[in-house]
């Protein structure tokens, strides 16, 4: 009895080593378990607390856009400086530039990145040599499509022939983005960066915001200019009227307004009226002509011009 006893006992004993046994194997896998899950979920918690923050970044540039616009409505140059800095900020590129429409052609309007020495040696050269839709660039192929249009690396780019802007400013990546009204480009947005790496779609999503943005800013600065213009042209004609009105036989105080405002009006440095009488013309009226040609005019009198002739 005792020898199966002893036996029995020895069998217990056998299990509960070889329980213990395995419990301690397995527990390192659970830990094993248990430390990957939780690295997971630090590494989704990481990657939601760098989006968030991503996106407050960009809702309070968009802010700082949209104050800008609100406080500036009708200074352009102020909107268009914050709209280039903050595109590049925030979407990490290099520089920035912004192309506006001159006719058929675009022309440099605004840039961000350079050193005040490369910003104007820059911006001489763009201004020399505006661009057109077409497809040697990002911008010019934006343009074209009416879209974003990126190129991963303008040096392996078969298209891409801005050399010459390359070599200067020094860019790998470029990214075009129309500047739409209306489905018409009227800019084109740029960025760069020195090295062959892409823009995201988030980031791509971001610029056509402040696309729009520049879009209204420029055509709130339009419709400005064209009040102006139109007040100014009024008040003008007002004027004439007016001293038409309290000098109904004396013409000399009617063509001095008339001059007056037709230089101002005109952004003229000088104004010269001659009347004809028939046979010559007549100095009828001058403003802001330098006293040697006030006294040339006196001195000459009246004259017929002759053909091929300026007066």
């Amino acid at each position: 009895m005792r020898q199966r006893s002893r036996a029995g006992g020895e069998r217990a004993k056998s299990q509960r080593r070889k329980t213990t046994t395995s419990r301690r194997h397995r527990a390192p896998k659970t830990a094993r378990i248990n430390n990957s899950s939780k690295v997971s979920q630090e590494s989704e918690i990481a990657r939601l607390t760098r989006e968030l923050n991503e996106g407050r970044e960009q809702q309070a540039a968009t802010a700082d856009v949209l104050k800008v616009i609100s406080r500036s409505a009708f200074d352009l140059p102020t909107v268009v400086d914050t709209l280039v800095e903050s595109a590049a900020r925030l979407c990490e590129a290099d520089h920035a530039w912004l192309f506006r429409r001159d006719g058929e052609v675009y022309r440099w309007a605004a840039s961000y990145g350079h050193s005040k020495e490369e910003r104007d040696r820059l911006k001489q050269y763009l201004l020399t040599l505006p661009f057109s839709p077409g497809r040697r660039s990002a911008s010019a192929r934006s343009l074209l499509e009416g879209r974003p249009v990126q190129i991963a690396d303008v040096v392996a780019d078969p298209d891409f022939d801005r050399h010459d802007l390359q070599r200067i400013a020094g860019f790998r990546t470029t990214l075009g983005i129309p500047l739409l009204r209306e489905g018409v480009p009227i800019g084109v947005l740029t960025l760069t960066r020195s090295q062959p790496r892409i823009f995201t779609d988030k980031q791509i999503q971001l610029l056509i915001t402040f696309a729009d943005q520049a879009v209204i800013a420029i055509e709130n600065a339009r419709l400005l200019s064209e009040l102006r213009e139109s007040l100014e042209q009024q008040t003008a004609t007002a004027d004439v009227l007016r001293v038409i009105s309290s000098s109904p036989s004396d013409l000399q105080p009617v063509f001095n307004a008339m001059l007056e405002n037709a230089t101002r009006l005109c952004e003229a440095k000088f104004g010269v009226l001659f009347r004809f009488d028939g046979k010559a013309f007549h100095l009828a009226a001058q403003v802001g002509t330098t006293p040697e040609y006030a006294e040339f005019l006196e001195r000459r009198g009246p004259f017929q011009p002759r053909a091929g002739r300026s007066t």
